[in-house]
């Protein structure tokens, strides 16, 4: 006390030390230095220590402020640590609250402990993070507590420090070297872990807010493959697409089933090096799913390249997938599908990636079923199409064998109709049209009289004009048929002519439907090149000199055009 005393009064006034050795003698003089320079010496290492404290913390401070991820600022925290601690190993260790157990975010090396190693919470790195007391021990090599403390070998001096934020417990930093970590270097890795924490815990919100978006995104994006009515196979690429954007996915497939023998096959995936996939046909009873949760349930295999017994297995070897899980598609209580994840990581998913792969497969389920429905609405419909389409060809055959003058006329203009309808720059869909009206375009002679239709001699004015009700007669036939609304212009128009002068309404010009102008053409000039039992024949120059000469009259000039063009 007295030294501390008398020091002081020598540094506040060093010109003391010349009077008092007067006094005192030159021994005084020496034992003063002495003392004054151990004072000196301990002030300047401590401001030493406060400098390298207040550096460390700057630079971790820098190294988090700028960090944009955590994948980022994990390993500046694990720099920082080694260079402040001069550690030979260092880790960041977070709390799995799914597992209840703590997992190795981050190490520099394989020990003691690897990056995406799980230790159990009854150890060392359990008890830091409940109770919040930081641990220090520099014979932690012979501490029983330590997990698997043999991997410690050489490792004698350890550090643990809770990483802690608003009273949210995140997780523990260690450290571990050989020799020996001092008290100063222990508290200024505890602050460090304050540090930490909080970066760690706002890249945390930050990473679980762009999760969350994308997740909303994913369902966004499945709900608009709904709404705009994608077929099936888009849909399903579209579900493997969003899965695979998820973290830890290496692979995603959607199995369907085949036929109604209960199998399942491949309909889509990607992350596949192997075509293993696209053979493999799985019984459905794999996926058996739960009486009481039957949407929840999920299958899954933490070491498929370990468990033979599953139908993946040899997929799993191939491919190097460890974790598999399958989630089935569910609408109305019946399977659809299955979608199948592959993990070739060894970090099992969280549970909340788990639930939003669940709510995704109900989502995905029901844009199925939609796309399954329209595909069998469409396949109803061309069936029915078809069937229509065979009736309306039926009815035609009808007519030409009971007009045996004409047999053979509707297949030949329709087909040429076809021909000159897509020459003058009609649609296909219009051209279905066109075919289905050149094969009806007779279909009102259904009420023409056999002593009129089948007479081999010129018809009389009255047997004429009745003859001309045929169109009329087509128009009341087919009118109540919706479906061949869109047919009717030829059967009702046909013998309508360019100048006004046709039958039965007497349209003009463009009055008349493109399909009836179009179809007039080839009626005549087939109706010229035929043989009938009134008109023989004629020459096929003398025909299309004969729709030439009516162009404009008859005919309208520009189709003629086309149609001597495509004649010639």
């Amino acid at each position: 006390m007295f030294s501390d005393r008398l020091l002081g009064f020598l540094v506040k006034d060093p010109e003391q030390i010349i009077r008092y050795s007067t006094y005192k003698g030159w021994g005084f003089v020496i034992v003063s230095s002495l003392l004054l320079f151990s004072v000196l010496m301990r002030e300047f290492v401590s401001r030493q220590q406060r400098e390298r404290d207040v550096n460390a913390i700057a630079r971790l401070a820098t190294a988090t402020r700028f960090s944009m991820s955590r994948d980022e600022l994990l390993p500046a925290i694990i720099d920082e640590l080694i260079h402040f601690t001069q550690a030979d190993a260092a880790a960041i260790v977070l709390h799995d609250p799914d597992s209840k157990d703590f997992q190795i975010a981050l190490s520099n090396g394989d020990l003691p402990y690897s990056t995406g190693m799980r230790i159990p919470p009854n150890h060392v790195i359990g008890r830091v993070f409940e109770s919040g007391e930081p641990y220090l021990n520099n014979q932690a090599d012979r501490d029983s507590m330590v997990y698997q403390v043999e991997r410690f070998s050489g490792l004698n001096a350890m550090a643990v420090t809770p990483l802690t934020v608003q009273q949210r417990k995140l997780g523990v930093l260690l450290v571990a070297k050989t020799g020996h970590i001092d008290q100063s270097t222990f508290k200024l890795l505890v602050s460090a872990s304050d540090f930490a924490a909080s970066a760690i815990h706002r890249l945390t919100l930050y990473d679980q807010t762009v999760q969350r978006v994308q997740q909303l995104s994913t369902l966004r994006s499945i709900d608009l493959a709904i709404t705009a009515n994608l077929d099936l196979t888009s849909i399903l690429n579209i579900l493997v697409e969003e899965v695979l954007k998820i973290k830890e996915i290496s692979a995603a497939s959607v199995l369907m089933p085949l036929n109604q023998n209960g199998l399942l096959r491949f309909r889509a995936g990607k992350g596949f090096s192997t075509d293993i996939i696209n053979k493999a046909v799985i019984p459905m009873d794999d996926f058996r799913m739960s009486s009481q949760f039957p949407s929840r349930f999920t299958l899954t295999i933490s070491e498929l390249q370990n468990t033979p017994s599953s139908a993946r297995y040899n997929l799993g070897v191939a491919e190097g997938f460890s974790i598999y899980h399958a989630i089935p598609l569910i609408s109305k209580n019946q399977v659809t599908g299955v979608l199948e994840i592959y993990q070739k990581s060894a970090s099992p998913l969280s549970l909340d990636v788990m639930d939003f792969l669940e709510s995704l497969a109900t989502q995905a389920a029901i844009a199925i079923d939609i796309a399954t429905l329209i595909e069998d609405l469409q396949s109803s419909n061309l069936e029915l199409t078809a069937a229509y389409d065979s009736t309306i060809e039926g009815w035609s055959r009808a007519l030409d064998l009971r007009d045996k003058e004409t047999e053979g006329h509707t297949q030949r203009v329709t087909e040429m109709a076809l021909h000159l309808a897509r020459a003058v720059g009609m649609g296909e869909d219009d051209l279905m049209h066109v075919y289905r009206g050149a094969l009806l375009h007779d279909i009102g002679k259904m009420g023409i009289p056999d002593s009129i239709l089948l007479k081999p001699a010129p018809l009389t004015a009255e047997e004429v004009e009745l003859m001309k009700m045929h169109p009329i007669y087509a128009y009341h036939l087919l009118r109540p048929i919706r479906f061949l609304h869109p047919a009717l212009d030829i059967p009702y128009c046909h013998h309508e002519r360019w100048d006004g002068s046709g039958y039965p309404r007497g349209l003009k010009g463009t009055q008349i439907p493109l399909a009836a102008r179009v179809f007039a053409v080839v009626d005549v000039w087939d109706a010229l090149i035929s043989d009938r039992p009134y008109s023989p024949s004629w020459q096929k120059e003398e025909a299309l000199q004969h729709i030439k000469d009516y162009s404009g009259t008859y005919f309208d000039p520009e189709i003629v055009k086309v149609f001597a063009k495509m004649m010639e």
